[in-house]
């Protein structure tokens, strides 16, 4: 191998190491992706009607427990400003209606210690780790877990 082979090779090598940015250990997610779930109508003892129960598809199941981050409107959950969503939509256009879905809103369970007061509808982006529900009928489907505002 020649001097120049050697060369570029080291010199690749070396733009490897320096260009891996902090970002690459998440991922930016879209509300497009989060699409890639389907719903069943199960009953439900607990309160008596039919819910729906998700179905991750392969591709966001990919991003289960890995550190993520997303942008959207958020939502307060109570007039405390203690509990918050994420949505793809703003809550002026009812967020959660007219064709939306239980996959266009997911749940903030924010970091402790890093929670702050939002508006309704403010546009943030926030990172944490993806959790995906299918067990707890209380809960969002989406759970950003850990979550930060960027």
């Amino acid at each position: 191998m020649n001097i120049t082979c050697m060369r570029l090779i080291l010199t690749f090598l070396l733009m490897l190491i320096l260009c891996k940015s902090p970002l690459q250990a998440q991922a930016n997610i879209t509300w497009d992706l989060l699409g890639d779930v389907t719903f069943e109508s199960s009953y439900s003892p607990e309160y008596g009607v039919s819910i729906l129960t998700a179905t991750f598809g392969r591709w966001i199941k990919a991003f289960e427990q890995k550190e993520v981050y997303i942008s959207g409107y958020v939502i307060p959950l109570d007039p405390m400003g203690i509990s918050y969503a994420l949505s793809r939509n703003p809550n002026s256009s009812c967020f959660f209606c007219g064709g939306s879905g239980p996959e266009t809103v997911l749940g903030l369970n924010m970091k402790p210690g890093s929670l702050k007061k939002y508006e309704i509808d403010q546009i943030k982006t926030f990172k944490g780790t993806l959790k995906m529900n299918i067990t707890d009928e209380k809960e969002f489907i989406y759970v950003l877990e850990n979550a930060v505002e960027m």
